[in-house]
């Protein structure tokens, strides 16, 4: 697990709450011009990621991490005492998978780096191929194919695809979405994954028609 932060006090204490779990070992990074060097180099299986660096700023790194195909698909958390309702959705619609504001409580923030691995690793279906839409989605690999075509998927974009084509032709709530794809929920996650959704509908470009807006419920993709 790579953690990115200029204050040595913050790493020690993510340190000592990760170590209250077996299994975690840590590499701490301060300077942001090593980040993407590093997180090529040890494919960290999580990247915590302070948003105010000395020199950088986290979200022009969380965007350079997410566009390098080395880096691509390892989970971010953005850690920030920046709080406010578009600080949140910025971060979640550049790629982060989780947003957690310091001060943090250390169960909580334990909870959450769990939450993001079990989505992670399971890509919400057991590494299982589903197929709806003219879509073949692979939950392992991550790789969702249309029309022979590859899409380039952000991590949220990918697994509130799967879901949809996963119950191809049902219509699923904004709710149910949320609650799979986020440790969030309320009003700031709706207009993330909406904002989801219409990124979605660009990448699929002449198909984009297969996920539609049901009224008052949510979306569903046509099977």
């Amino acid at each position: 697990m790579l953690i990115v932060d200029d204050d040595p006090k913050i790493a020690q204490a993510i340190d000592k709450t990760l170590s209250l779990t077996p299994g975690f070992s840590t590499r701490w990074v301060s300077d942001p011009s090593k980040v993407l060097d590093e997180a090529v180099d040890s494919k960290p299986d999580l990247i915590l990621l302070d948003v105010r660096l000395p020199g950088g700023d986290g979200r022009v790194l969380l965007r350079n991490l997410k566009s390098n195909a080395a880096t691509g698909s390892i989970p971010v958390i953005m850690l920030t005492g920046m709080s406010s309702d578009g600080d949140k959705v910025l971060g979640l619609n550049l790629g982060a998978d989780d947003y957690v504001v310091k001060p943090f409580s250390p169960l909580e923030f334990l909870a959450r780096v769990q939450a993001v691995l079990r989505r992670a690793g399971s890509g919400q279906g057991g590494g299982t191929v589903v197929r709806g839409g003219g879509l073949e989605m692979d939950s392992q690999s991550r790789v969702a194919v249309i029309e022979g075509k590859t899409l380039k998927l952000q991590p949220r974009e990918f697994e509130v695809l799967y879901l949809l084509c996963r119950h191809a032709g049902k219509a699923l709530t904004r709710q149910f979405l949320i609650e799979n794809t986020s440790s969030y929920g309320g009003e700031v996650e709706t207009r993330s994954l909406d904002t989801h959704i219409k990124n979605l509908r660009k990448k699929l470009g002449s198909r984009s028609g297969i996920l539609q807006t049901v009224s008052k419920v949510g979306y569903r993709l046509v099977p």
